[in-house]
């Protein structure tokens, strides 16, 4: 049996529709959302399944829950489930294709490529919509507009970008389903960290970066007899860097499980700390010659912070969009009298690359690095 676990009617219709026709056997719904309900349609007309779709969209009520896990138990080993991409923008439709890659075992999972802009997907099963396919697709779904409840949320809205002509698929293990759902919703509660999530240590373009961003620290600084402080070092990829070249360094993380590989990476050969970048501002307790700010000027809400690191040089590395967009002005305004530019570096520049190899791909912006000195 197949069986298709989306987060709503809207969602089924949107991008399963060539999963629901051939309509020869029966087939599984499972919805995660608010309609909460499992949904059996048997062999049958494709517009019989619409009809009985149609009329089975709308809010389930607080008894009504999705019997996933249930779903789960009974599947059997032959059986293909076909769910949302666990890296959707959208994220109810993303935890939903995680939730199915999590349950369905050894069972094959088809993820489809949904509302994704980010990254390109590697897909293995196209499936471009005929006439009567794409029209019995455009119909359900304008018969289904008028039927959402006021105050329905975004999630569940019919927008273009989701509606596709040709519906595309790819397939995933539960370990590179949790891979991908990491990197959009790294801040959730319920997501797993998975070993190397931005492939520091496997990417050439990141190697390349955190090489060169080693070599220019040690260029600024005139060798490397220093100490640094490395906010943010992850697993600590580019802290063993500079611990092999010879530098001191402080590194902090303040997540607990990047701080549980930090310290087991660099095993001693660097002080290391739960701090934040605004705890380091407040306490001041770690004095380094030279901040290293290296990609994560993106999490911190408030660059006034900087003023009170205590350090007379912040060495600065980010992509050239945010430094257009988000640093220059800022050090050209509100940071003008505190720091001076001193020197820039383009260290790496965009490239085509894998997010999970073989899998998802970008292009990555490049990096540049900025100098800045107190006074």
């Amino acid at each position: 049996m197949h069986t298709v676990l989306a987060h709503s009617v809207v969602d089924v219709v949107s991008e399963f529709m060539s999963v629901l026709n051939p309509s020869d056997e029966p087939l599984r719904i499972a919805l995660t959302g608010p309609e909460g309900k499992v949904i059996e349609l048997p062999s049958g007309s494709l517009e019989e399944r619409i009809d009985i779709l149609l009329r089975e969209a709308g809010p389930a009520g607080a008894e009504r829950q999705p019997q996933v896990p249930e779903i789960a138990l009974d599947a059997a080993p032959g059986d293909v489930w076909w769910t949302h991409n666990p890296a959707d923008w959208r994220a109810p439709q993303a935890h939903a294709g995680l939730l199915a890659a999590r349950l369905a075992g050894s069972r094959p999972v088809r993820h489809s490529v949904g509302h994704a802009g980010h990254s390109q997907f590697v897909v293995d099963r196209v499936r471009p919509l005929d006439g009567r396919l794409l029209t019995a697709k455009l119909d359900a779904l304008n018969a289904l507009s008028p039927e959402l409840p006021p105050g329905t949320a975004k999630e569940q809205r019919i927008i273009t970008a989701t509606v596709p002509a040709c519906e595309q698929f790819f397939t995933l293990s539960p370990g590179q389903a949790e891979h991908l759902h990491y990197l959009l919703y790294a801040t959730h509660t319920d997501v797993r960290v998975p070993a190397d999530p931005w492939g520091l240590d496997t990417s050439a373009y990141e190697r390349a970066r955190l090489t060169a961003t080693c070599r220019w620290v040690r260029e600024v600084l005139g060798g490397t007899e220093f100490t640094v402080a490395e906010p943010g070092a992850c697993e600590g990829a580019l802290t063993a860097l500079l611990c092999e070249a010879g530098f001191t360094v402080k590194a902090t993380e303040p997540h607990r499980e990047f701080r549980r590989r930090l310290a087991e990476r660099i095993s001693g050969a660097a002080e290391t700390t739960a701090d934040t970048v605004e705890e380091l501002a407040q306490r001041r307790h770690l004095p380094a010659d030279a901040y290293l700010l290296a990609e994560i000027l993106y999490y911190l809400d408030d660059f006034s912070v900087l003023d009170d690191l205590p350090t007379d040089l912040l060495l600065v590395t980010a992509p050239p969009e945010l430094l257009e967009s988000t640093v220059l002005p800022w050090f050209t305004g509100p940071g003008k009298g505190t720091w001076r530019l001193t020197g820039q570096r383009t260290l790496v520049g965009p490239r085509m690359d894998f997010l999970v190899d073989g899998i998802a791909y970008q292009r990555k912006r490049g990096s540049v690095g900025l100098a800045y000195r107190r006074g």
